[in-house]
């Protein structure tokens, strides 16, 4: 695993992060059409940064180990694979817009949430988050 050195106040805002966006990606699994994979990608750079035992944990997940592990196989993330992503996460958000939120704060916190993720997603250079 990769050195990262933080402080513990972005150790901490990191792990509440990743618990947020692994909650996000559990979603993603079970409600088609909410995006899973972006979340779980952001789980694992949240972890990353914050917990050794929440990043192995996450690595060694039954579903969620098997992306994380094809994924980190290569140097790089292909740029389809993150338009793949960020494109689901897109889609997946104006159904939502459209469909299922309503209140004009949430729709705003999920614009605010898809673009935090998309420039996450193609900030990416190593998988090896």
């Amino acid at each position: 695993m990769p050195e990262i050195h933080t402080s513990k106040l972005k150790k901490t805002l990191f792990l509440i992060f990743g618990t947020i966006s692994l909650v996000l990606a559990y979603i993603g699994v079970i409600f088609p059409g909410i995006p899973g994979i972006p979340f779980i990608l952001l789980t694992a750079w949240f972890y990353v940064r914050s917990s050794d035992k929440m990043y192995n944990w996450i690595l060694n997940h039954r579903v969620f180990g098997k992306l994380l592990d094809k994924f980190s196989q290569k140097e790089k993330v292909p740029l389809g694979f993150k338009l793949f992503v960020v494109s689901q996460l897109w889609v997946s958000i104006t159904v939502s817009l459209i469909w299922l939120i309503h209140n004009i704060y949430f729709q705003i916190l999920t614009i605010i949430v898809g673009i935090i993720v998309s420039i996450v997603i193609f900030r990416m250079k190593k998988t090896k988050f």
